[in-house]
């Protein structure tokens, strides 16, 4: 049983903090309106209009600072956005939700199965469950409007595509805009087998990559700097990148696959 446990936990654990979650990364422009305001590795997207703006994450509680210069050294304001996105409802993304609608106003929009961690500071979310000596906790904010897969948010003559990739989280997210896909590629960060606080867990991933696996992208960017080579493309000034998308997606169904298939080993040695 102890060595179950021991299996269980290599490949469940998370990582200690990374510094380039709160590390400076220069402001750019992506593709048309969509610009990066985020770190050098927490990834947060803002889409410019004449109507105001759309932040796509805010990554840590203390991120507002940062992001707000790198939005005026491309010619905007965090005050003039009126819609927050996020891609998964995990503190590392979504910690400064309140601090950037207490600055704006901005309305919050979430798919259905992100929505009740935003609303509840992420205490239903079964990542806090699984590490209860870890505080993954952050502000709540109400959801002003629930998304659903392919639904389109419309602001200043701006489309952004919602497309449903749930696993990671129950409501993650991606989103196209401009002709850029913005990929939340699925890590594994919880358990997989009988998972009683998201009892479909396998099922939603395994249909994320059926999923992942029928876009084909000519440019994207992610959820993390680290997974689509940011320095590169950045140093390049093109996210232009087809290849690498499909590898990704290769290396996260892989790892995905492994971590099931060792919980399904631990399972089967559990009950001799």
């Amino acid at each position: 049983m102890r060595l179950t446990l021991l299996l269980l936990l290599a490949f469940v654990s998370l990582p200690a903090q990374n510094p380039d979650w709160s590390a400076p990364f220069p402001a750019h422009t992506i593709a048309g309106n969509l610009h990066y305001v985020g770190t050098k590795d927490l990834a947060c997207y803002l889409i410019t209009t004449p109507q105001g703006h759309i932040l796509i994450n805010t990554g840590l509680a203390d991120s507002v600072p940062l992001m707000q210069a790198s939005a005026k050294k491309l010619g905007f304001d965090l005050k003039d956005v009126k819609i927050l996105l996020t891609m998964q409802a995990h503190y590392d993304h979504v910690a400064a939700f309140a601090a950037v609608q207490k600055l704006s106003g901005a309305k919050v929009y979430a798919t259905e199965g992100d929505a009740a961690y935003l609303e509840d500071g992420g205490k239903s979310d079964p990542l806090f469950l699984a590490f209860a000596d870890q505080d993954f906790s952050f502000k709540p904010v109400k959801v002003d409007r629930r998304l659903k897969d392919g639904e389109t948010v419309k602001l200043g003559g701006t489309e952004v595509r919602v497309i449903s990739l749930p696993g990671h989280t129950r409501g993650a997210a991606g989103y196209s805009v401009n002709g850029v896909l913005i990929v939340n590629l699925p890590s594994v960060v919880i358990k997989l087998m009988g998972n009683k606080a998201y009892p479909n867990i396998v099922a939603d991933y395994e249909a994320t990559f059926v999923k992942l696996k029928q876009l084909h992208p000519t440019a994207w960017v992610a959820g993390h700097g680290s997974q689509y080579d940011l320095d590169a493309k950045y140093a390049k000034k093109s996210f232009v990148d087809p290849d690498g998308y499909t590898r990704a997606v290769v290396s996260y169904e892989k790892t995905f696959k492994e971590k099931l298939a060792r919980e399904k080993l631990a399972k089967e040695q559990g009950s001799r």
